[in-house]
């Protein structure tokens, strides 16, 4: 059980730690936003970005429908978490050879922890949307712009969003890919998870690669 004094922090093992939490974030940028209000936790699927302080901190930006239920209670100086998933594939003991064990789960995953402050104001609203859009846009070989909306369009929507920032206080995150066993082994995980096939499994299968050369 965490101690009162014991800091909440994501559970990582030494051998799975990820040197850079602000890389997977960007990669995956697609999680979950979770706050505590009335003693009852809420949970909201949202993108959020990462962006530069001129004092060298790092905050979060997303935003929320603001018919969630959620969204109202978001209150200046609430302890939020935010966690993002990447990738992630069963691996089955069959595939351990060298150092045979038990089935596991390859998986990518980062965890940020800092202190929210709601934004309602429209023009920090219209800030937010800027940097979501860009950033979003940035892989989808498009130039579209939030200038490139209808006219009124942008304007209409934002009474119906409620957008938030978060302080960073603490990130971590998570490459686990069987990074504690042979080499033998994990060439021989990858191959497996490359001849299933499924979109997660050749994802987690290049990341392994990607550790060979490392």
């Amino acid at each position: 059980m965490t101690g009162a004094t014991t800091p909440w922090n994501m559970y990582v093992p030494k051998p799975y730690r990820a040197p850079d939490p602000v890389s997977i974030i960007a990669s995956y940028p697609f999680g979950q936003i979770v706050t505590t209000f009335d003693e009852m936790p809420y949970a909201t699927s949202v993108p959020m970005y990462l962006e530069g302080m001129p004092d060298g901190s790092m905050q979060l930006l997303g935003h929320m429908a603001r018919n969630n239920p959620h969204a109202s209670t978001l209150t200046a100086g609430q302890k939020a978490l935010a966690t993002f998933h990447g990738p992630n594939a069963y691996i089955s003991a069959s595939w351990y050879k060298d150092q045979p064990t038990v089935p596991t789960w390859n998986y990518i995953a980062a965890q940020v922890r800092g202190i929210l402050q709601p934004v309602d104001d429209a023009d920090e609203q219209l800030e937010i949307m800027h940097t979501t859009i860009s950033e979003s846009e940035a892989d989808s070989g498009s130039t579209w712009l939030l200038e490139h909306a209808p006219d009124g369009k942008v304007d209409s929507l934002l009474p119906h969003i409620r957008s938030f920032r978060v302080r960073i206080t603490h990130m971590d995150a998570v490459t686990k890919l069987s990074q504690t066993h042979p080499v033998a082994d994990q060439k021989r995980v990858v191959k497996a998870l490359e001849f299933r096939g499924g979109v997660q499994d050749r994802e987690i299968a290049r990341h392994m690669r990607s550790l060979w050369l490392e």
